[in-house]
């Protein structure tokens, strides 16, 4: 096989491809020359710990060979055919989620699908034709896809399939129909900077309802509850990066129960281990009406994803023809790596893999905001946490003042910037950033805990130059 000319890449890439998030003076190629376990090999053989897990999604790490085994067995019977035709690996797929891992207790049937927003926008679909109603509520901070009818449902306002300025003074131009008036937002449930200016856990009335849940329901209460189809939420909020109080969950579903609306769970991020349970709305001891999942389904090494009905909803639509059809749900070679990805996930006894490296994990990130002016808080579960960046420690003032309000911008007066960029390129190391003041860390399963000591020494020095900047 022949040498790749890297430079002839990099032109091609710079002049033919459309790119997200950075502007064409600020795109610079990156050519990555492959990837395993959880670290990337760039063109230039520099190797990058993956402590950001891409997009928090390559669960069962990069290259894992029983999934790499699953999808060329399938390559040598398939091509493709469409959903409306069954395959040995897509009901392997589904008896693994619904009887393997728990899901049919509480729920009915599942349907695959590419990706994780066309899950979530089926999702809401779903939710509407059920209830014959139109308004979701969702929640501020959350991010659940990016197409035309899904960005309304973005309370990061920065990713409502938006358009953000490179330069100057920041600016965002929205989608001009965005956000749908079909979408309604709650607060957040940020403990650590309350949005509508509460303290934890003094927050809660007599009955211990907290403020926040209060707010959620005086909105559909004023929007009208026989409106709602349904409250949309994630378990944590990926893009916004926020874990909630413990009582946060349970609160919701008894609310939501209560007033006849469904619960619709995005576990497109926090499904499949990644929170130390298969799915995040375990950690609550709840379960959810309508369910989305992807990214973990697959570990990444294919686009699928999935919808999954609770019992009642699934009765519902036994009786009616659904008429949609998704070109790639269900394609044979995505159920091959679903069904080895999920199979590999029960034999390797990955949640108690996950609880024990999150545990470490938790652990370095606290010896870290103990010892770091410009560390706020780190919150989080299993191996998706979360790092809040402050300028002051004691009032808690954030570096940029927009804060969630904004979109992430590389420029060296973001924080987050100037730590993702000093670690990546001088320690070799890549985290998460999409918000000003704040990192997300994540990494595959199967790393090891010298792989996150590792990852934890870089973020170390690069906090350290940060802290310089703290008051």
């Amino acid at each position: 096989m022949s040498a790749v000319n890297w430079d002839q890449i990099r032109e091609w890439d710079e002049k033919y491809v459309f790119h997200v998030l950075a502007t064409k003076d600020e795109y610079h190629s990156l050519p990555v020359e492959s990837a395993e376990g959880c670290y990337v090999t760039l063109a230039d053989g520099r190797r990058i710990f993956d402590f950001a897990n891409q997009l928090v999604c390559v669960n069962m790490g990069h290259r894992h060979p029983r999934i790499q085994k699953a999808i060329r067995e399938a390559l040598d019977k398939f091509g493709y055919v469409w959903e409306g035709m069954t395959t040995e690996y897509r009901s392997r797929a589904a008896k693994l989620i619904m009887e393997d891992m728990g899901v049919g207790s509480w729920a009915g049937r599942i349907r695959f699908l590419a990706t994780g927003t066309e899950a979530v926008e089926t999702m809401v679909l779903m939710a509407k034709l059920f209830t014959g109603r139109r308004n979701i509520v969702t929640r501020s901070y959350d991010y659940h896809g990016w197409t035309n009818a899904l960005s309304g449902a973005n309370g990061v306002r920065g990713y409502r399939s938006s358009l953000a300025s490179g330069g100057g003074r920041p600016s965002i131009r929205d989608v001009p129909d965005a956000p749908s008036p079909n979408y309604h937002y709650a607060p957040a449930p940020q403990c650590y900077r309350c949005p509508i200016g509460h303290t934890y856990p003094n927050c809660k009335d007599k009955s211990g309802t907290l403020a926040c849940v209060k707010a959620t329901e005086h909105l559909i209460q004023v929007i009208g509850i026989e409106t709602v189809a349904g409250f949309l939420t994630e378990p944590a909020q990926g893009a916004g990066m926020i874990h909630p109080p413990k009582e946060y969950f349970p609160q919701i579903r008894e609310m939501t129960r209560r007033l006849g609306i469904l619960w619709l769970d995005d576990e497109v991020m926090t499904g499949f281990g990644r929170l130390g349970e298969w799915f995040g709305y375990e950690v609550y001891d709840v379960t959810p009406d309508i369910m989305s999942v992807a990214k973990g389904l697959v570990s990444s090494a294919v686009p699928a994803s999935g919808v999954v009905l609770s019992k009642e909803v699934a009765a519902f639509f036994d009786h009616w023809r659904f008429s949609t059809m998704s070109t790639f749900g269900s394609h044979p070679l995505a159920m091959a790596a679903v069904a080895a990805n999920l199979q590999a996930m029960l034999e390797e006894n990955i949640l108690e893999r996950v609880r024990k490296l999150g545990a470490h994990l938790g652990t370095r990130l606290q010896e870290l905001e103990a010892r770091h002016p410009s560390v706020g808080l780190v919150s989080g579960r299993g191996l998706m946490w979360a790092v809040e960046l402050v300028k002051n420690k004691q009032t808690r003032e954030p570096f940029v003042t927009v804060d969630r309000y904004s979109i992430y911008a590389k420029t060296e007066a973001v924080p987050a910037s100037q730590v993702v960029g000093r670690i990546a390129f001088e320690e070799g190391v890549a985290v998460g950033a999409f918000l000003p003041n704040s990192i997300r860390l994540a990494t595959a399963f199967i790393a090891t805990e010298a792989d996150i000591d590792f990852g934890i020494r870089a973020m170390d020095k690069g906090l350290t130059e940060l802290d310089k900047q703290c008051e």
